[in-house]
């Protein structure tokens, strides 16, 4: 404290020799670095005045403001995290609904190849049973018609032996008894088989 003091002094002296050729004198120099101690009282009271209406009027506004500020940006931190957290929740959520989907879909690709096959291997049997079957019915439609036309040529030679009989013995055969003995001989024939 002593050195400022002296500090001080030295620069007071230092400026009045500086002012020595000015009309300024020491009074005025310590009249102005050291004021009038009721003059200093109302400064600082000023000052601390001042200080109190900054305070109510401005620095607490501005924190009030500064704090509302904070909590709404960390309002929107928040709930930005949180919707980042619900949105990857939403996405891991879709990729197992996805995986799952396509499992799903999988299985029924995998149902459909084997009813395909089901129906194809029951078309196919139904389809060798209708060929069979149509086989069978055109091999009995075949021998009906074996039949038939051995029928036909037994009566045939049958009726040419009885002209050629009836020639050679100059008579004529009625035709009931023609009837007869094409039916008879027709008969003959089949006992034979």
């Amino acid at each position: 404290m002593k050195k400022s003091k002296l500090a001080l002094l030295m620069s007071s002296i230092v400026v009045s020799t500086l002012l020595s050729g000015c009309d300024v004198s020491i009074g005025d120099i310590t009249e102005k670095l050291f004021p009038n101690p009721w003059d200093a009282l109302a400064v600082f009271l000023a000052f601390v005045v001042l200080l109190i209406a900054i305070f109510y009027f401005a620095y607490k506004p501005v924190k009030k403001l500064l704090k509302q500020r904070g909590d709404y940006v960390e309002g929107k931190i928040k709930s930005a995290e949180e919707r980042e957290i619900k949105s990857q929740q939403l996405l891991s959520d879709a990729n197992e609904e996805v995986k799952a989907k396509r499992v799903e879909a999988m299985g029924i690709v995998e149902k459909a190849k084997e009813d395909a096959q089901k129906e194809r291997a029951a078309i196919l049997e139904n389809a060798k049973q209708e060929k069979e079957e149509e086989i069978k019915r055109t091999k009995e439609e075949i021998a009906q018609e074996i039949e038939a036309s051995k029928d036909e040529i037994h009566r045939e030679i049958v009726s040419v032996a009885i002209d050629a009989s009836s020639k050679v013995l100059e008579r004529e055969v009625k035709k009931e008894d023609n009837e007869k003995l094409i039916d008879s001989f027709i008969d003959d024939l089949k006992d034979n088989k």
